[in-house]
Protein backbone atom coordinates (compact mmCIF):
# COMPACT_ATOMS: atom_id res chain seq x y z
CA UNK A 1 0.00 0.00 0.00
CA UNK A 2 2.85 2.35 -0.48
CA UNK A 3 5.11 4.13 1.83
CA UNK A 4 2.64 5.81 3.52
CA UNK A 5 0.47 2.77 4.68
CA UNK A 6 3.98 1.28 5.92
CA UNK A 7 4.34 4.11 7.76
CA UNK A 8 1.09 4.15 9.45
CA UNK A 9 1.42 0.45 10.43
CA UNK A 10 5.22 0.34 11.79
CA UNK A 11 3.79 3.15 13.69
CA UNK A 12 1.58 1.72 15.79
CA UNK A 13 3.06 -1.66 15.80
CA UNK A 14 0.12 -3.37 16.04
CA UNK A 15 -0.58 -5.43 13.11
CA UNK A 16 1.69 -5.99 10.23
CA UNK A 17 0.74 -5.95 6.71
CA UNK A 18 1.40 -9.73 6.53
CA UNK A 19 -0.60 -10.23 9.14
CA UNK A 20 -3.31 -8.38 7.80
CA UNK A 21 -3.35 -10.08 4.38
CA UNK A 22 -2.72 -13.28 6.23
CA UNK A 23 -5.65 -12.92 8.50
CA UNK A 24 -7.83 -11.84 5.38
CA UNK A 25 -6.41 -15.17 3.96
CA UNK A 26 -7.46 -17.66 6.69
CA UNK A 27 -10.79 -16.13 7.34
CA UNK A 28 -11.67 -16.44 3.38
CA UNK A 29 -10.21 -20.33 4.04
CA UNK A 30 -12.32 -20.85 6.68
CA UNK A 31 -15.60 -19.59 4.78
CA UNK A 32 -14.40 -22.05 1.72
CA UNK A 33 -14.58 -24.69 3.89
CA UNK A 34 -17.72 -24.47 4.36
CA UNK A 35 -18.66 -23.74 0.81
CA UNK A 36 -19.42 -20.51 2.00
CA UNK A 37 -18.90 -16.68 1.91
CA UNK A 38 -19.67 -13.02 3.09
CA UNK A 39 -22.89 -12.97 1.48
CA UNK A 40 -23.80 -17.13 2.30
CA UNK A 41 -22.73 -16.17 6.00
CA UNK A 42 -25.52 -13.70 6.22
CA UNK A 43 -27.70 -14.78 3.87
CA UNK A 44 -27.96 -18.36 3.11
CA UNK A 45 -30.32 -17.59 0.24
CA UNK A 46 -29.07 -14.88 -1.48
CA UNK A 47 -31.46 -14.19 -3.77
CA UNK A 48 -34.31 -14.29 -1.81
CA UNK A 49 -34.04 -10.87 0.45
CA UNK A 50 -35.69 -7.02 0.76
CA UNK A 51 -34.22 -4.43 -0.34
CA UNK A 52 -32.98 -1.80 2.35
CA UNK A 53 -33.47 -4.23 4.73
CA UNK A 54 -30.60 -4.90 7.15
CA UNK A 55 -29.15 -8.16 7.57
CA UNK A 56 -28.41 -9.89 9.83
CA UNK A 57 -31.25 -8.97 12.66
CA UNK A 58 -29.41 -7.02 15.44
CA UNK A 59 -26.79 -6.27 13.24
CA UNK A 60 -22.91 -8.08 13.42
CA UNK A 61 -21.34 -6.56 16.77
CA UNK A 62 -18.05 -8.10 16.64
CA UNK A 63 -17.90 -9.70 20.49
CA UNK A 64 -17.55 -5.95 21.62
CA UNK A 65 -14.67 -4.88 20.02
CA UNK A 66 -15.93 -2.00 19.28
CA UNK A 67 -17.40 -2.83 15.75
CA UNK A 68 -20.75 -2.98 14.18
CA UNK A 69 -22.31 -3.83 10.70
CA UNK A 70 -24.99 -4.44 8.42
CA UNK A 71 -25.62 -5.52 5.19
CA UNK A 72 -28.44 -4.85 2.81
CA UNK A 73 -28.69 -3.40 -0.87
CA UNK A 74 -30.68 -0.69 -2.77
CA UNK A 75 -33.12 -0.57 -5.71
CA UNK A 76 -32.27 1.80 -8.63
CA UNK A 77 -30.86 4.08 -9.32
CA UNK A 78 -28.73 3.41 -6.16
CA UNK A 79 -27.21 -0.16 -6.94
CA UNK A 80 -24.35 -0.27 -8.07
CA UNK A 81 -22.68 -2.29 -11.16
CA UNK A 82 -22.32 -6.25 -10.33
CA UNK A 83 -23.17 -5.59 -6.83
CA UNK A 84 -25.41 -7.81 -5.02
CA UNK A 85 -24.93 -5.61 -1.61
CA UNK A 86 -22.82 -3.55 0.44
CA UNK A 87 -21.68 -3.87 4.45
CA UNK A 88 -22.35 -0.59 5.96
CA UNK A 89 -19.67 -0.25 8.90
CA UNK A 90 -19.37 1.80 12.41
CA UNK A 91 -16.77 1.88 15.11
CA UNK A 92 -16.48 3.18 18.04
CA UNK A 93 -14.01 3.78 20.92
CA UNK A 94 -17.07 3.06 23.54
CA UNK A 95 -18.90 -0.07 22.89
CA UNK A 96 -21.24 0.80 25.48
CA UNK A 97 -22.23 3.58 24.04
CA UNK A 98 -25.54 3.75 22.06
CA UNK A 99 -25.80 2.77 18.77
CA UNK A 100 -26.94 6.26 17.78
CA UNK A 101 -23.80 7.35 19.01
CA UNK A 102 -21.75 5.23 16.81
CA UNK A 103 -20.19 7.08 14.22
CA UNK A 104 -20.25 5.67 10.12
CA UNK A 105 -16.80 4.16 9.14
CA UNK A 106 -17.32 3.24 5.77
CA UNK A 107 -19.20 0.48 3.50
CA UNK A 108 -17.88 -2.10 1.57
CA UNK A 109 -20.09 -3.25 -1.69
CA UNK A 110 -19.54 -7.23 -2.79
CA UNK A 111 -20.94 -9.27 -5.59
CA UNK A 112 -23.33 -12.11 -4.94
CA UNK A 113 -20.09 -14.39 -4.58
CA UNK A 114 -19.11 -12.15 -1.66
CA UNK A 115 -16.30 -10.67 -3.66
CA UNK A 116 -15.24 -6.66 -2.30
CA UNK A 117 -15.79 -4.33 -5.49
CA UNK A 118 -15.25 -1.15 -3.83
CA UNK A 119 -14.96 0.98 -0.66
CA UNK A 120 -17.19 3.67 -0.63
CA UNK A 121 -18.15 6.85 1.74
CA UNK A 122 -22.09 7.55 1.86
CA UNK A 123 -23.71 10.87 1.77
CA UNK A 124 -25.23 12.34 5.62
CA UNK A 125 -28.80 10.96 4.22
CA UNK A 126 -27.87 7.68 3.79
CA UNK A 127 -26.99 6.45 7.16
CA UNK A 128 -27.78 9.58 9.07
CA UNK A 129 -25.97 10.39 12.64
CA UNK A 130 -22.35 11.00 13.14
CA UNK A 131 -19.33 10.81 11.08
CA UNK A 132 -15.66 9.72 11.34
CA UNK A 133 -13.04 12.03 10.15
CA UNK A 134 -9.99 10.16 8.95
CA UNK A 135 -7.58 11.10 12.10
CA UNK A 136 -10.40 9.60 14.19
CA UNK A 137 -10.91 7.04 12.03
CA UNK A 138 -7.11 6.07 12.17
CA UNK A 139 -7.27 6.48 16.49
CA UNK A 140 -10.22 4.24 16.65
CA UNK A 141 -8.73 1.01 13.67
CA UNK A 142 -4.89 1.22 15.57
CA UNK A 143 -7.14 0.28 18.90
CA UNK A 144 -8.88 -2.11 17.09
CA UNK A 145 -6.14 -4.21 15.31
CA UNK A 146 -4.82 -4.60 18.88
CA UNK A 147 -8.09 -6.95 19.70
CA UNK A 148 -8.15 -10.70 19.04
CA UNK A 149 -10.46 -11.84 16.75
CA UNK A 150 -11.02 -15.24 17.61
CA UNK A 151 -14.47 -14.80 19.21
CA UNK A 152 -15.16 -13.37 15.79
CA UNK A 153 -17.65 -15.48 13.76
CA UNK A 154 -16.22 -15.61 10.16
CA UNK A 155 -17.61 -12.96 8.16
CA UNK A 156 -16.84 -11.03 11.07
CA UNK A 157 -13.09 -11.80 10.58
CA UNK A 158 -13.26 -11.37 7.16
CA UNK A 159 -14.44 -7.49 7.54
CA UNK A 160 -11.69 -6.63 10.43
CA UNK A 161 -9.10 -7.85 7.58
CA UNK A 162 -10.31 -6.21 5.13
CA UNK A 163 -10.06 -3.21 7.52
CA UNK A 164 -6.65 -4.01 8.38
CA UNK A 165 -5.72 -4.83 4.76
CA UNK A 166 -7.02 -1.42 3.65
CA UNK A 167 -5.81 0.76 6.46
CA UNK A 168 -4.31 3.56 4.85
CA UNK A 169 -5.78 3.14 2.19
CA UNK A 170 -9.18 3.89 3.54
CA UNK A 171 -7.61 6.87 5.74
CA UNK A 172 -6.92 8.50 2.40
CA UNK A 173 -10.54 8.17 1.71
CA UNK A 174 -12.09 9.83 4.53
CA UNK A 175 -9.53 12.10 4.10
CA UNK A 176 -10.77 12.90 0.73
CA UNK A 177 -14.41 12.64 1.93
CA UNK A 178 -13.36 15.43 4.46
CA UNK A 179 -11.05 17.49 2.10
CA UNK A 180 -14.35 18.00 0.03
CA UNK A 181 -16.54 18.39 2.70
CA UNK A 182 -14.15 21.76 3.50
CA UNK A 183 -14.26 23.03 0.69
CA UNK A 184 -18.10 22.70 0.49
CA UNK A 185 -18.99 23.60 3.57
CA UNK A 186 -16.26 27.20 2.97
CA UNK A 187 -18.92 28.74 1.30
CA UNK A 188 -22.25 26.91 2.12
CA UNK A 189 -24.16 25.40 4.71
CA UNK A 190 -23.44 21.60 4.27
CA UNK A 191 -27.21 20.41 4.96
CA UNK A 192 -27.86 20.99 0.96
CA UNK A 193 -25.34 18.46 -0.10
CA UNK A 194 -26.02 16.14 3.30
CA UNK A 195 -29.78 16.20 2.19
CA UNK A 196 -29.33 15.60 -1.68
CA UNK A 197 -30.93 12.32 -2.48
CA UNK A 198 -29.25 12.53 -5.96
CA UNK A 199 -25.68 12.05 -4.09
CA UNK A 200 -24.94 8.77 -2.49
CA UNK A 201 -21.21 8.60 -2.23
CA UNK A 202 -18.91 11.70 -1.56
CA UNK A 203 -15.98 9.41 -2.22
CA UNK A 204 -15.24 5.97 -3.32
CA UNK A 205 -12.62 3.29 -4.72
CA UNK A 206 -12.39 0.43 -6.06
CA UNK A 207 -11.04 -2.97 -4.85
CA UNK A 208 -9.21 -5.35 -6.86
CA UNK A 209 -8.13 -7.58 -3.82
CA UNK A 210 -5.30 -10.03 -5.55
CA UNK A 211 -4.05 -6.93 -7.00
CA UNK A 212 -3.82 -4.68 -4.02
CA UNK A 213 -2.33 -7.58 -2.29
CA UNK A 214 0.38 -7.57 -4.60
CA UNK A 215 0.76 -4.36 -4.12
CA UNK A 216 0.89 -3.98 -0.41
CA UNK A 217 4.71 -4.82 0.54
Amino acid sequence: MGSHGNKLHNEAAVISEQAAAEGLYQSLVEMGKARSNPVLEILPEPDHFKQGLKYPAGNLNFSGLGLRAYYHNHAKPYIRENEHGHFHIFVTDDPSQDAKLWQHLAALSVDSMGQAQSWFCVNNWVTGGRWLPAEGAKSDLLNLFQQDTKQLIPVERWIFYMLAVYFSRLLDLLAARDKMLESVTATNSPDKLFNDRSIYDLAKMPVDLLDDLSTST
